[in-house]
């Protein structure tokens, strides 16, 4: 049986309401900035305005705890991998101070620190392979940041994130490194290939002996 969906806030009813306005309204925008300003219109909004969105998630609450009396055997034994802070790389201490540096963010639950460390340990191993693959393509053991900006700068899914790693200029090393790469895969592409013509001799009667 599915678990049950835990109730929302009354300011993630408000997001999830204005987010595609927002973004109709801002094409082009990152996530982030869209949050902000979805963030503004929220301090902005009258009481009786906000008041709404409150009882959409008292509702949304008693829909909660009306489905867990219904279904008890649920949420009896919660999953305990999903709790475990050993479990990340990263200390939750430090990715709460992190989060918490943005003076829109408030009280953060562990939960949401622990997926928000996960994803951002498995994006750093993303990151690094892809930067690893460019290091080792030029012929080069260490990845520097050079590297890490032409894995942003051609791989369609760190799109995101090139206005603020805008491409370099490649040093005198680099573009050696590349002729030399690019070198040793032409040498591997016209390396001849035996004699065919050594698989089809006639057999003699040495041979079949």
């Amino acid at each position: 049986m599915a678990p049950v969906k835990k109730p929302q806030s009354s300011y993630l009813l408000f997001c999830n309401d204005r987010r595609k306005q927002v973004m109709d309204e801002n094409p082009g925008a990152r996530i982030g900035d869209i949050q902000k300003v979805i963030s503004v219109q929220w301090k902005g909004l009258k009481p009786e305005e906000k008041d709404v969105y409150v009882q959409l998630a008292a509702k949304d609450k008693e829909r909660y705890q009306q489905e867990l009396l219904d279904n008890p055997q649920i949420d009896a034994e919660p999953d305990k991998a999903a709790h475990d802070s050993n479990a990340c790389i990263y200390p939750l201490g430090r990715v709460r101070k992190i989060v918490q540096s943005d003076p829109d963010v408030g009280k953060i639950s562990k939960d949401a620190l622990i997926a928000i460390a996960k994803a951002s340990e498995l994006f750093a191993q993303f990151l690094g392979t892809k930067s690893y693959e460019q290091a080792l393509y030029r012929n080069k053991r260490q990845v520097k940041g050079s590297d890490v900006t032409r894995t942003i700068q051609t791989t369609a899914s760190l799109d995101w994130l090139r206005e603020d790693f805008p491409d370099v200029k490649p040093t005198r090393a680099d573009i050696a490194a590349e002729s030399k790469a690019k070198k040793d895969q032409q040498q591997k592409e016209m390396k001849p290939l035996p004699d065919s013509s050594s698989f089809f001799k006639p057999r003699t009667a040495a041979t079949e002996e």
